[in-house]
């Protein structure tokens, strides 16, 4: 892997931090507790920086990031540019919160700052699109990024929410989390028929690994026991109107985030098959 770990890490805290604004910008709607909203946008911030220092920390040189960031055709300044549009809309929301700022206002600044934060989530998949690799040449994969970070906002803005009474709120994050569950167990699906059936087979990129070579433990124990199974049983056991515990959503959000990097790690193992030759 080499300093690929840094990749993994950059975009499952930028898939943390895009998603958790997005969430936290949702829940206007549902009008809750402004201190949920508060830790919610902080929390976002917080997972945005670590996951451009994660970036940065990929370099070879990372002295030189404000060379690179000096080529506005990169994907390194695509990213930072999105990365800071959403943290700017970020802070302009939390500014708008500690001021007394209208629901209108607040709202806005959240459909705004959406934006850039899915753009984001869904580039920094994108960026690993190409034809050179079959394991990688296709749109499944930035799709698999951006419904990731939809998970992780909900699962987060259910940790924000653990203490919340509004059972309105806690029944429609519980079935929007469900939901978002099954739709990344879709796309991770999907994403392996593609895999299956991309041209130039070869034995490193192969499903058989996947499924039942050195690579099933990763596969069915990160991504799908730890990923998807853990988070989607504490979110089905709870009580239809009532919050989950502290400690249980905490717990379903590190699963789900240690599902987002098992993910990134069998991706690279399928896509590096070739890496000599560059």
């Amino acid at each position: 892997m080499g300093n690929e770990w840094a990749l993994v890490f950059f975009t499952a805290f930028v898939g943390l931090g895009s998603g958790t604004f997005v969430a936290v910008g949702v829940s206007e709607w549902w009008e809750e507790d402004a201190q949920v909203r508060l830790r919610g946008g902080i929390l976002a911030l917080i997972a945005l920086a670590a996951g451009g220092f994660s970036s940065v920390l990929h370099l070879g040189h990372p002295e030189r990031i404000f060379g690179a960031l000096g080529h506005p055709t990169s994907g390194i300044f695509m990213e930072a540019l999105m990365i800071g549009l959403t943290g700017l809309c970020a802070v302009a929301y939390l500014i708008a919160l500690r001021r007394g700022a209208s629901g209108q206002v607040r709202k806005r600044i959240a459909v705004i700052g959406a934006v850039p934060a899915i753009l984001l989530a869904f580039a920094v998949g994108d960026t690993y699109v190409m034809a050179s690799r079959p394991a990688w040449d296709t749109l499944l994969l930035p799709m698999v990024y951006l419904i990731s970070a939809a998970l992780l906002g909900c699962l987060s803005l259910g940790v924000l929410m653990a203490r919340q009474q509004k059972a309105e709120a806690v029944v429609a994050l519980k079935w929007t989390t469900l939901g978002v569950l099954a739709l990344q167990g879709v796309v991770v699906i999907a994403y392996l028929v593609a895999v299956a059936v991309a041209p130039y087979p070869n034995a490193t990129r192969s499903v058989i690994r996947v499924l039942t070579g050195n690579l099933a433990p990763l596969f069915w124990g990160g991504v799908v026991l730890v990923g998807l199974l853990v988070p989607s049983s504490l979110t089905i056991a709870k009580r239809a109107a009532a919050p989950l515990p502290v400690a249980a959503a905490t717990f379903a959000l590190v699963c789900a985030f240690v599902g987002a990097a098992s993910f990134r790690l069998l991706m690279f193992n399928l896509g590096t098959s070739v890496w000599h030759f560059f």
